[in-house]
């Protein structure tokens, strides 16, 4: 188990640096951060800035690896199809809450 996790905590941080890069520089005025937690098998992007006078703070995404390999995309706050790409390389992903895994 610990092999599929490591596996899929690679696929996921390659994914989001990837994501997170484009998301930068078509936005300049918006700071992208990636934070993986690698100890606990949390992995997101958050988006921060000001837009019109407002601060902005959104988390992009938020990926958590269960202990049982289980990766579960606890937010998608894009257009992305990131479950797609994932499914494509082998991981099976569940969407948190709406679709309770079996």
């Amino acid at each position: 188990m610990a092999r599929s996790i490591k596996k899929y905590e690679q696929i996921i941080m390659d994914w989001l640096s990837e994501y997170a890069k484009e998301w930068a520089d078509a936005r300049d005025s918006f700071e992208i951060q990636s934070i993986f937690d690698t100890t606990h098998h949390h992995y997101q992007i958050i988006s921060s800035g000001w837009e019109r006078g407002v601060f902005r703070h959104t988390i992009l995404f938020h990926f958590q690896i269960k202990p049982d390999g289980k990766v579960w995309l606890l937010v998608n706050n894009t257009d992305q199809l990131v479950t797609d790409y994932l499914a494509e390389r082998g991981i099976p992903v569940f969407n948190r809450p709406s679709q309770e895994p079996p």
